[in-house]
């Protein structure tokens, strides 16, 4: 087992999409400056613009945050630096993220599903290079894990899964059936499970020699709840004790 008893990943709970709310908006500058103030590691999402620069940014569609109906793998980096989540607040490029949180806290980096995505690992991947600040990589994508493994073998990796029928209806049969029973685990060997927190516990023989994390916690009672069957948890909304 890779991560040890002391390590960031176990050992302090990682705010969602930065630490948000009461004005602050989530994925943002200031709610990652927040989280680092708090001293909270923080997880992150990361999209490709069609001119392939990488985009710190949750949804596919920009029009809840935004107001813009299009997907952020549809414009190019020019026009996505053109929209605002606030009056202020513009969509951060990963490199921007890197250079705001430079090792102070830890980040949680999740690379999102879309078309072109080995070039969204690769550019991603350029960039962690050059990092010296700790980090592990989470996808739903185990090809995405399993060519990080390849080209970083040090890099702590986990995966995302769920049993919310919700969240899988808009996939395909083979995809829901990978991700809800993580059927390709024997393939990319991943160090940690990131799990929906409504899907735990977790059969031991999921979780064997893998630390479990849980996601999204939204209150100190659901914290508790889940805290026998995960060893951290992704929380917003709170401040976990």
């Amino acid at each position: 087992m890779r991560i040890e008893k002391d390590c960031w990943l176990i050992s302090r709970p990682i705010a969602h999409r930065g630490l948000w709310g009461n004005g602050i908006i989530e994925n943002s500058l200031s709610a990652y400056h927040n989280a680092i103030i708090k001293g909270y590691p923080i997880e992150i999402d990361v999209y490709m613009s069609i001119d392939g620069e990488l985009y710190s940014f949750h949804d596919l569609n920009l029009s809840r945050m935004t107001g813009k109906n299009a997907d952020i793998t549809s414009l190019s980096s020019q026009e996505i630096d053109k929209l605002r989540l606030s009056s202020d607040e513009k969509i951060p490029r990963l490199k921007e993220v890197l250079s705001v949180v430079g090792g102070k806290v830890p980040l949680l980096i999740e690379l999102k599903n879309q078309l072109n995505g080995d070039v969204l690992v690769k550019n991603t991947l350029k960039l962690l290079k050059e990092y010296r600040g700790e980090y592990a990589i989470q996808s739903f994508n185990p090809l995405y894990l399993k060519t990080v493994k390849k080209e970083m073998p040090n890099a702590l990796i986990g995966i995302l899964s769920t049993c919310d029928k919700k969240e899988l209806k808009k996939e395909k049969f083979l995809t829901r059936l990978i991700v809800k029973n993580m059927a390709l685990n024997f393939l990319i060997k991943p160090d940690f499970i990131s799990y929906y927190y409504k899907g735990l516990p977790l059969k031991k023989r999921k979780t064997k020699n893998k630390k479990v994390i849980a996601w999204t916690i939204t209150d100190e009672k659901t914290a508790n709840a889940v805290a026998p069957y995960s060893d951290n948890i992704i929380f917003e909304n709170f401040l976990p004790k």
